[in-house]
């Protein structure tokens, strides 16, 4: 979450004990918590810093403050995290010995309880910025998401679920990864996150799809002229695309199309305002990647006149027998990347649980993964033999 984006309009400060009742005294019904006042106040003596209130600053008054929404972080010991997987934590009141004082490093950050109506959702940003410390920067956070509105806005922040059995929980715990030994996620699968500026996802949906066509139309169709049937060529309900973001804003398209053996990438468009940022590599490399881990070593490609010294910087060249072309009014040559091969491309022989999982998402355990915790009991298939 971009703190300069979401956190503007929101002030993020440690509140008193009356006002930490009043607002709980607000919201119990909504987070349905069971922590007592003096629990709160027993946690926050011993760790002032769990604690944080967000009030909007148009009406925030430092001798006279009303908190309209809080934040409460729970750094807790080794004990403590291992307590919240197996599910012996208690939330209601904490042991000592599962929190961690504010001069120790500790093993999880667990985001407690979070109440941020509205605009007040900067608060959040805040809150995660404070804990960017030293002391607290490779530390991983975890959030339960009880509630609908709970699991949008970790899910926002770039929580993902932990599966049922991974690092031995049971069920509905979300982790934000920043331990140094957790692998990176990939480069077309960056989206949302809380460190880079410059991130990539696959479009899974429409929605994303209406933001890839608004892109190209501001470069394709406004700039370059292009007539729209020649844009919207009747390839794009069979292609994969990208989407870049700068922060939380929509910057940049790509589309790959699959041949027999190379893939093809194509339609790469950068809205102007960030034509200066990295964003055009970024998503020219998750393009990349992508396609290694589908396994092609080839990435070809139909490269303006101008902006050939762009994808040699890219990892493109021309080649023997490559043509230069034209169609839509502009200049064209033929160009080719040349990538290493992914040893762990998606391939036959590979799990099958991960060759059905969402597209570009071939890390992360689906819901089909957790369908197959189920017993096969072929439902249909029972009344059509019966029918036979």
């Amino acid at each position: 979450m971009d703190v300069t984006r979401f956190s503007r309009h929101v002030v993020l400060y440690t509140p008193s004990i009356d006002e930490v009742r009043r607002l709980f005294d607000m919201c119990r019904s909504e987070l349905g918590s069971q922590a007592s006042l003096e629990v709160i106040r027993r946690v926050m003596s011993a760790n002032p810093a769990i604690f944080n209130a967000f009030a909007r600053r148009e009406k925030y008054d430092f001798t006279n403050p009303s908190a309209e929404g809080f934040i409460a972080l729970l750094p807790v010991t080794d004990e403590g995290r291992k307590s919240l997987l197996n599910g012996q934590f208690n939330g209601a009141d904490p042991s000592p010995a599962h929190i961690a004082a504010q001069h120790e490093k500790p093993a999880a950050i667990y985001v407690w309880a979070i109440y941020a109506p509205g605009r007040l959702a900067g608060g959040v940003a805040l809150a995660f910025q404070q804990i960017s410390t030293p002391l607290y920067k490779d530390v991983d956070l975890l959030a339960w998401g009880p509630t609908a509105a709970g699991r949008r806005l970790i899910q926002t922040a770039g929580f993902k679920p932990l599966e049922v059995g991974e690092e031995g929980h049971q069920h509905g715990f979300h982790i934000y990864r920043r331990s140094p030994h957790h692998t990176p996620r990939p480069a077309y699968d960056t989206y949302p996150s809380m460190t880079e500026a410059n991130t990539v996802t696959v479009v899974r949906s429409l929605d994303d799809l209406t933001k890839v066509m608004a892109i190209r139309s501001v470069a394709f169709l406004a700039e370059q002229a292009c007539p729209l049937e020649e844009e919207f060529d009747g390839n794009d309900l069979s292609s994969t695309h990208l989407l870049g973001y700068v922060g939380d804003e929509p910057a940049a398209a790509l589309r790959i199309r699959c041949f027999a053996d190379f893939a093809k990438v194509e339609r790469l468009a950068v809205r102007p305002e960030y034509r200066n940022s990295r964003m055009a590599f970024v998503i020219v490399r998750a393009a990349h990647e992508l396609c290694r881990k589908k396994g092609y070593v080839k990435v070809y490609g139909h490269a303006q006149k101008r902006l050939m010294p762009f994808w040699r910087r890219a990892g493109a060249r021309t080649f023997e027998g490559g043509q230069d072309f034209a169609f839509s009014d502009h200049e064209y040559t033929e160009m080719l990347a040349e990538l290493p091969r992914d040893p762990e491309a998606i391939a036959v022989g590979a799990d099958p649980l991960v060759i059905i999982r969402p597209e570009g998402r071939w890390h992360l355990p689906g819901v089909l993964d957790r369908s197959s915790a189920r017993p096969a009991t072929n439902p249909t298939g029972g009344e059509r033999s019966r029918r036979r």
